[in-house]
């Protein structure tokens, strides 16, 4: 391990990336442009889920719906991919109110012209039903429509439901485990960083690594958690959270390495 310049702070350190392969670059680039050795460990796959009768009855409404919540850059791109292929009109979710958890869920909504407008501060799930309430939103006999993954929390769902709207859940999308674990173990014991940015790549690495002894093989390693919902989910593995980025971003993560660099180097 070796000290890094001003503007290479990560330099001589070697940083683990769990995401998709698909999704690494966003993290791994600037990651790199700080000096870091990063090395790519896609613990995942995004597989977008088949048009289907329940999508197409869905999106053959897409005018009656009252609200739109989108949590991911994967919902919103698998969403709409879907729309174009059945032929509706994404623009018909222009008279609903269009919610996005995070600004990188609402720079891919204004990417593919559904601009959002509600962006919670917090990029959590949490954030949204209170979002909407500072909106003041009716969500009484609401029609939501909610594209998300096969494996998602309920807590959206729910808190709507609980508020008296009609939730109708579509799933676009599903996080598939790696078959094999993508670099030598050693490699990853011998990491500086390991990042984890959703519940799917922990639980997956930690299937993949082996949960035996795996908190003491880490133990020289900072686990770094891109919000609290992620960090809850390696505390339940045994595992210690390091980092916590904040904002609950890929930038926020960035930034929170960088930070917590100056202790390690």
């Amino acid at each position: 391990m070796s000290g890094g310049r001003d503007d290479q702070p990560l330099g001589g350190l070697t940083v683990v990336v769990t995401r998709a392969e698909a999704q690494a670059a966003a993290l791994a680039r600037p990651l790199e442009a700080l000096g870091a050795r990063v090395l790519l460990a896609p613990v995942i796959r995004i597989a977008p889920t088949a048009l289907n009768d329940e999508m197409r009855a869905a999106l053959a409404r897409l005018a009656e719906y009252d609200l739109a919540v989108f949590t991911s850059v994967n919902a919103v791109g698998d969403f709409l991919d879907r729309v174009a292929e059945c032929g509706a009109d994404a623009a018909l979710l222009r008279r609903a109110t269009v919610v996005a958890i995070g600004p990188k869920t609402a720079a891919a909504l204004v990417a593919r012209g559904l601009p959002p407008d509600i962006v919670p501060a917090e990029a959590v799930a949490e954030s949204a039903v209170e979002a909407l309430a500072a909106a003041g939103t009716r969500l009484d006999g609401a029609l939501v429509i909610f594209p998300r993954a096969r494996e998602a929390r309920e807590v959206i769902p729910e808190a709507l439901r609980a508020s008296g709207a009609r939730v109708e859940v579509v799933t676009v999308y599903e996080t598939v485990g790696a078959d094999w674990l993508p670099l030598p173990a050693a490699d990853i014991e011998g990491a500086d960083f390991v990042t984890f940015t959703a519940s799917s790549t922990v639980d997956q690495f930690v299937r993949l690594m082996g949960p035996q002894g795996l908190a003491r093989r880490l133990a020289g390693v900072r686990l770094c958690s891109i919000g609290p919902v992620t960090s809850e989910t390696l505390r339940r593995h045994g595992l210690t959270v390091a980092v916590e980025a904040d904002p609950h971003t890929v930038e926020g993560l960035v930034r929170a390495i960088r930070d917590a660099a100056r202790g390690v180097l």
